[in-house]
């Protein structure tokens, strides 16, 4: 086929090509959600606890969580993580039954803690710093926690992890207060799986 005639073959397929090279682009934006809103079963709230140097582990049995995860748009971003103080397990009932009482979690009298965010901010790919606010024992204070996401599929995993200063909202009061019994820091793992 001579030049000229390639010429006057391609000129009909140039209005073709340009909405098909759109319909591309627009399949590949709408390969990653927008946002993640929807938390599926299975959410994790585990802690770590070191007394006279043995370490102890525990988690909790009920853990509520919110999220609108928003990858493009992190100032419309939230989560929110609580947990029922009386879920909490050490593995041992005379363990959990301290761990519920005034001198810790104080189940009684504030049934849950609570992290709600107030600011995210990019931290690397797939890390993300959290601002927000702590509340335990009926205690608030600011905290920060870095949380890595992964893609699973369609969904998308969020783990954060994070030192307690335990003293700060009085976990462990009277004689539980002496660092050198139980070490002041308590790292917490939290692991969510949200869906679009």
């Amino acid at each position: 086929m001579s030049e000229s005639a390639c010429r006057r073959f391609a000129r009909p397929l140039r209005p073709l090509l340009v909405p098909l090279a759109a319909l591309g682009l627009a399949a590949g934006a709408q390969a990653a959600p927008a946002v993640y809103a929807r938390v599926q079963p299975g959410a994790q709230v585990a802690f770590q606890a070191t007394q006279m140097g043995v370490a102890m582990k525990g988690h909790f049995g009920t853990v509520h969580a919110q999220v609108h995860f928003a990858p493009q748009d992190l100032k419309a971003s939230s989560v929110q993580v609580s947990v029922d103080a009386a879920s909490v397990d050490a593995g041992e009932s005379q363990t959990n039954d301290l761990l519920r009482g005034a001198d810790w979690l104080n189940a009684k009298a504030d049934p849950q803690a609570r992290f709600v965010s107030t600011a995210w901010s990019a931290a690397g790919p797939g890390r993300y710093q959290v601002e927000g606010n702590f509340t335990v024992r009926g205690v608030t204070h600011p905290l920060s926690v870095l949380v890595t996401t992964h893609a699973q599929g369609k969904d998308l995993s969020m783990d954060a992890d994070f030192k307690l200063q335990r003293t700060a909202w009085g976990l462990g009061s009277g004689s539980w207060a002496d660092t050198s019994v139980v070490a002041a820091d308590i790292p917490v793992h939290v692991h969510l799986v949200v869906a679009p």
